[in-house]
């Protein structure tokens, strides 16, 4: 397989890949280090990520070297910590570097690696042997997909994946049994999210929490990160003593993914979680609101997908400051789509639930 005539794939020596945020992106692009890894077997491929998501892809198998970064800033500011980093690693030269973020901060990584064939995602970028403009109404995974073929290099898996750390395995382990909670089989409700149009009501979800406990015998777990605390306080406030437990803030990543690997279930928004879960084999019912499920869906068989009312666009959760999509899914839906999973879950199947109209 050569790259325009030019590159024989399965000779190239040093390969850099650039995915820099954020969890949901990272979990897409993981079958495009599979099938880079396949393409070229001999090759060492780098991957350059920011530091707070690094976790999803440390242990990952088709990988040799993962770079941290923790740079959010400009162009040019970018450009000279990638430059340095790269140095600080060795100073053979790349043979070919992958942007799959189509940002300016990550197509600083592609020029600061020197790269004699420098190509990935976004518009206008000079002296790049091709930039790719992929089709955004695709799944997220399709997308970091096309730019891997747009190079020759065919993504025919696409379910993406992750490898937990068998030290953070031990590590929440010994959490769960310090905390009286059982070591799996345990579900995970996800309320929150950084965009306020996608988290769906923090009094449904309390209502919600008191029907598993009373009518599924279930206590779920409450997940979430550190500035979430507030919320996930305030949503214990919402029910009944011993209705849930929350283990909000508690957990480092590492950590998380391996409670989302031993879960029986995930309820979550259309969040990072939500991906992370699903990549790890965990079924998820996915609440859906101003977001298209067909582009940032869970991928599997075996999910729920609930979505009320059709957003115009998917990008309708920027300026949906009343929650109307989100607010549309009510508590019946999900709370038979709950039952459903927790007492026939063989019947599991992806479901789109819609109603009304955009």
């Amino acid at each position: 397989m050569r790259l325009r005539g030019e590159i024989d794939l399965a000779r190239i020596e040093r390969l850099l890949v650039v995915k820099l945020s954020s969890l949901g992106d990272i979990v897409h692009a993981t079958p495009c280090l599979r099938s880079l890894r396949r393409a070229c077997p001999s090759a060492e491929i780098v991957l350059a990520v920011e530091g707070r998501f690094a976790a999803v892809v440390r242990e990952s198998p088709w990988i040799d070297r993962l770079i941290e970064t923790d740079t959010s800033s400009g162009f040019v500011s970018t450009l000279l910590e990638a430059r340095q980093r790269l140095a600080h690693i060795g100073s053979h030269r790349f043979d070919l570097a992958i942007d799959l973020q189509g940002l300016r901060r990550s197509a600083a990584w592609i020029y600061a690696s020197r790269a004699r064939v420098q190509t990935g995602r976004g518009g206008i970028r000079p002296g790049w042997r091709r930039a790719h403009r992929p089709d955004l109404a695709r799944h997220a995974v399709d997308v970091c997909a096309a730019v891997l073929e747009n190079v020759g290099i065919r993504v025919i898996d696409r379910r993406p994946e992750i490898t937990v750390s068998a030290a953070a395995d031990r590590e929440l382990e010994g959490l769960l049994t310090r905390r009286s909670l059982a070591p799996q089989d345990f579900v995970l409700v996800n309320p929150f999210s950084r965009w306020p149009s996608k988290a769906w009501p923090l009094d449904r979800y309390a209502e919600l929490l008191g029907w598993m406990r009373s009518q599924c015998s279930v206590s779920p777990l409450i997940v979430g990160g550190p500035d979430e605390e507030n919320q996930a306080a305030h949503l214990l406030d919402l029910v009944e003593p011993g209705t849930a437990v929350s283990l909000v803030g508690q957990l480092s990543l590492p950590q998380a993914l391996c409670l989302y690997r031993r879960a029986r279930l995930m309820v979550t928004g259309d969040s990072g979680p939500m991906h992370a879960a699903a990549a790890l084999g965990t079924k998820v019912i996915a609440l859906f609101g101003p977001t298209f499920p067909e582009r940032t869906g869970p991928l599997g068989d075996d999910h729920i997908v609930l979505q009320a009312k059709r957003p115009p666009t998917h990008h309708t959760y920027r300026t949906d400051r009343r929650g109307e999509y989100i607010r549309a899914l009510d508590i019946a839906t999900v709370r038979t789509a709950v039952e459903k999973a927790l007492i026939n879950p063989a019947a599991g199947s992806a479901s789109f639930v819609r109603r009304g109209r955009p």
